[in-house]
């Protein structure tokens, strides 16, 4: 946690949340997995019930990809319970956020969710921050669980060798260079790990092969 949150600090990030999030009607606070939200936040949040209202939350449902808090678009004169929800993040220094809603299989799984005053939201940072949140999000979920995965190799060499470079940010056509292969033939290796992982994407797919020691950065 003490990591996470000074990798987010260089970017301009304060508070920050790994959590599921709960049907209508339920609370937020026995699915929180991992919290850096500041004290009197979490407090005020949980005690006032906000995930009932919480516009960030709303649009965590709707998208399957990361995305800025001023995505969630409400109308404050027809939903003034949102608009009191972001007014009161702002007196915490929480002007500006970034989400990452975690989905597996094409059901949501749970969110990361992060937020500061002045922040730095570049495209090379939100490629940064969803690598960093999937990974926070997966070894969050790992300590809350008793299953222990399987340590045994599961890729091939030059499935592995793809995701190594993958990981290194290469894009597909990249890889295809490097590697003297096709596009297509990359495109391949990275729909069979993404098999073998039982991961929604490429990025996944690198956290999970990180987490099992198929590949290092």
């Amino acid at each position: 946690m003490a990591r996470f949150g000074r990798q987010l600090a260089d970017y301009g990030f304060h508070a920050w949340l790994v959590t599921g999030l709960p049907n209508p009607g339920n609370r937020i606070d026995p699915l929180m997995l991992l919290n850096g939200w500041p004290k009197g936040w979490t407090e005020l949040y949980t005690r006032a019930d906000f995930v009932q209202d919480d516009p960030v939350v709303a649009h965590c449902f709707r998208s399957t990809v990361p995305f800025e808090w001023h995505e969630a678009s409400f109308d404050p004169l027809t939903n003034p319970k949102a608009k009191a929800v972001m007014d009161r993040a702002t007196d915490f220094e929480m002007r500006c956020g970034f989400c990452v809603p975690i989905c597996s299989t094409g059901r949501f799984q749970s969110v990361v969710t992060m937020a500061g005053g002045k922040v730095d939201l570049g495209a090379p940072v939100k490629r940064a921050l969803h690598l960093m949140a999937i990974y926070m999000q997966d070894k969050a979920a790992a300590l809350s669980s008793t299953k222990v995965e399987p340590k045994a190799k599961v890729l091939t060499c030059r499935e592995r060798e793809v995701l190594q470079w993958t990981a290194a940010g290469k894009t597909s056509w990249e890889i295809s260079q490097i590697l003297n292969i096709s596009e297509d033939t990359v495109a391949g290796h990275i729909k069979a790990t993404c098999a073998k992982f039982a991961a929604p994407n490429r990025v996944a797919a690198v956290v999970r092969a990180l987490r099992r020691g198929e590949i290092s950065l």
